[in-house]
């Protein structure tokens, strides 16, 4: 019923999500010429070799699939990637990545609707197919079981949320749920809820993310010259209020600790002059730093004003705070992606609240890469105490996390075998 339902739905709104699609278009937030893929019929040649199928929404699940893409690649010469992405951002970084490969295809994922399904898989003819981190299409996945081709559900991730959702479509959500032929999932939590909404063969290795490359990123390494000599620390993906939070910090530390910096970089940047007002507020000296601004030595704080070159500043600190984790609004949705910065070799501290990543946070808590503050006195002092013992990036703690992704990446290499012939 549920499938039937769904299906009138993707019918009726069919028309207003091209028109949809041409205004984004117009607003350059689609590719100009490859945004038809997502719409109207497009004509691929399916290369010879065996084909892997793997669709991602965004650039973080893109990354996190490129040590299996490297892998097969290695493997043997034959092998070639489809890979269907969602926003141009994705597209982009992809084309960076693997633009000259002649073995790794891009295509926008289809509309959900039947007969561009159909003109797909007339295409393309994948040998196996991955859905990566909580990417569910019912027909596309419906149609993967129809044609027997292998599916993986790969980091598989439902929240709370979702999983309540699903529940409420019974057969329905169980069908689609079934057809994964394994389900490789993100946390214990997802593997709980794959469980009850009807999936086969779910496995928890770990975080697939833990196996991605860091990028690097040399660009305006000289614009920390002049403040080498300060004792930095950075605050994170931060939200609205955590910023006071980090601020108040900030004016507690430095009573002990000396020439200290804090560098705060924001989830979301259109909040930057309300950050900035409150911050000043707190008679605390901002720079709204700009890409291709050095920073500032006589600030008290940085406020970064531009997206990217994040691991620029991780591997510039050694102490970061990461957001989403200090509001109790965010109790059962809080938590962001910690794991660039553990791989960079940063301490890293976080609120009580980060059910989103809370299997990654404890295997880094009692890894004694991270651990929880539940106040600005509380990580005022345990910075103090870090930087009184001239707290270095522990390479020891960076090799036993190399050393978990490996674990996890061959776990993931060894389910996959099972499904290539």
């Amino acid at each position: 019923m549920l499938i039937s339902f769904y299906n009138f739905l993707t019918y009726l709104f069919y028309i207003p999500y091209i028109i949809l699609i041409y205004l984004r278009k117009f607003l350059k937030k689609e590719h100009s010429v490859k945004f038809k893929e997502k719409i109207f019929l497009s004509k691929f040649k399916r290369p010879k070799g065996f084909l892997f199928w793997f669709h991602v929404a965004s650039i973080g699940e893109l990354k996190s699939i490129y040590p299996i893409i490297d892998f097969y690649l290695k493997e043997n010469h034959q092998n070639n990637f489809l890979i269907t992405t969602v926003t141009l951002t994705s597209f982009e970084e992809l084309q960076k990545k693997y633009g000259t490969n002649k073995n790794v295809y891009h295509q926008f994922m289809p509309y959900d609707f039947v007969f561009l399904i159909n003109s797909f898989f007339k295409n393309w003819k994948p040998d196996i197919a991955t859905f990566v981190d909580s990417e569910i299409w019912p027909n596309f996945i419906l149609k993967v079981k129809s044609l027997n081709i292998p599916l993986i559900l790969l980091n598989a991730r439902i929240t709370k949320k979702s999983f309540n959702r699903w529940r409420m479509f019974g057969k329905s959500s169980d069908k689609i749920f079934k057809s994964f032929s394994s389900c490789i999932s993100s946390s214990k939590d997802t593997s709980k809820y794959l469980d009850v909404l009807g999936a086969q063969n779910i496995k928890f290795f770990g975080n697939i993310k833990f196996c991605s490359s860091i990028n690097a990123d040399n660009k305006y390494l000289d614009q920390f010259n002049k403040v080498k000599k300060r004792k930095i620390w950075c605050a994170l993906s931060t939200h609205a209020d955590e910023e006071i939070f980090c601020g108040k910090t900030h004016l507690i530390a430095k009573k002990t600790i000396n020439d200290l910096l804090t560098i705060i970089i924001p989830r979301h940047i259109n909040r930057i002059d309300d950050i900035y007002k409150k911050l000043k507020n707190l008679g605390l000296n901002i720079q709204i730093k700009r890409e291709e601004e050095d920073v500032n030595n006589f600030a008290d704080v940085v406020l970064v004003n531009y997206y990217g070159s994040v691991n620029k500043y991780l591997k510039s600190v050694r102490q970061v705070f990461i957001g989403k984790s200090t509001l109790k609004k965010f109790e059962n949705s809080g938590g962001q992606n910690p794991i660039d910065a553990a791989k960079i070799g940063c301490h890293i501290f976080h609120g009580p609240y980060v059910n989103n990543f809370k299997d990654v946070y404890s295997f880094l808590d009692e890894s004694l890469l991270s651990e929880q503050v539940l106040s600005s006195e509380d990580l005022a002092n345990k910075l103090k105490i870090n930087f009184a013992n001239d707290f270095e990036k522990n390479f020891e703690k960076i090799s036993k996390i190399k050393n978990y992704s490996n674990k996890i990446f061959e776990s993931v290499i060894a389910e996959y075998k099972d499904y290539i012939r």
